[in-house]
């Protein structure tokens, strides 16, 4: 193993980098409990439809959406077209394209319930059962069935990932909706990208890559950063993006957060905000969106607010 190797490795380990474990398992371990705990409050308090399967005839595994209601929706069930939450708020986990489902990624949901906010978890088959192609597919055919959803209810869907789940959101402004699914922009309330990773070429000469095979060719043209002006949606430009890092991710997630923020504005996004949290790491800083008054959540129910 190299230097270079070595030196990759280590900027691409969140864990390697909190300040609040010196034990990078420690660090996993309690992200992987706090997530697991919050999503296992919410199916147990609220009103949820678990399981909507995508595509019935897929192979992948978790290739569903599970769905929690605000709770005073629950009367309204199992009519779900009858129910008018604020908005939609969709979730996409991080775990580099290998880790977490959705049975830990619902941990924001009773916040959002509160809110009168519904909030739909996607889960997608990860590496190595998928490559990084099948996965950001299986991603876009989910959401076509949210948004779908979200017109005949006249509301506003948005959309949130953190991690590596940052990357598969940030894929979504790469397609043309109108042409290709007949959704409106109007649609689309707004982007939380948290602690993405946006070029994914670093990546091949990781030990993160070992599962998931990507070639350089693959990792180029799946990486947000790596593509044409022309690819990405104009229609989207005014709608809100938030490219946000924590103050303790490694510095090749800060480079790469405000990377990805001065590319969209290139490309003529005129909505953007690149923030870094101090005092989070890369783990923590999504983990506040289980409680009402952190200031990520703030920021996000704040911004849901004036868009709807």
């Amino acid at each position: 193993m190299g230097t270079t190797k070595i030196d990759a490795d280590h900027a691409y380990s969140p864990s390697k980098w909190s300040h609040r474990f010196n034990d990078s398992e420690k660090v996993i371990e309690s992200h992987v409990q706090a997530l697991t705990k919050g999503t296992k409050s919410a199916r147990t308090t609220l009103p949820c439809l678990l399981n909507w399967a995508v595509d019935s005839k897929s192979s992948f595994s978790d290739h569903a959406i599970d769905i929690y209601l605000p709770s005073n929706a629950i009367q309204l069930l199992p009519n779900i077209d009858a129910i008018k939450p604020k908005a939609i708020f969709v979730y996409l986990h991080g775990g580099y394209w290998q880790f977490f489902s959705r049975n830990e990624s619902a941990f924001m949901a009773q916040v959002m319930s509160e809110a009168q906010i519904l909030t739909a978890v996607i889960g997608y088959p990860i590496a190595p059962h998928a490559t990084i192609d099948q996965i950001v597919t299986c991603v876009e055919q989910a959401l076509v069935k949210i948004l779908e959803w979200a017109m005949k209810l006249s509301i506003k869907v948005f959309i949130c990932g953190h991690s590596a789940g940052g990357h598969l959101a940030a894929t979504l402004l790469l397609i043309n909706w109108k042409n290709k699914y007949n959704i409106d922009h109007e649609t689309f309330g707004g982007f939380f990208l948290i602690s993405g990773v946006f070029d994914l070429v670093p990546l091949v000469s990781t030990y993160i890559n070992i599962p998931l095979g990507m070639t350089i060719a693959a990792a180029k043209n799946q990486s947000p950063l790596h593509r044409d002006s022309n690819d990405y949606w104009s229609a989207l430009k005014h709608v809100p993006i938030l490219c946000v890092h924590a103050q303790y991710d490694s510095p090749t997630f800060h480079e790469q957060n405000r990377q990805y923020g001065s590319c969209l504005e290139k490309n003529g996004f005129n909505n953007v905000q690149t923030i870094q949290f101090d005092n989070f790491d890369h783990f923590d800083i999504i983990e506040q969106l289980e409680i009402r008054d952190q200031p990520l959540t703030t920021m996000i129910l704040k911004l849901i607010d004036e868009c709807t």
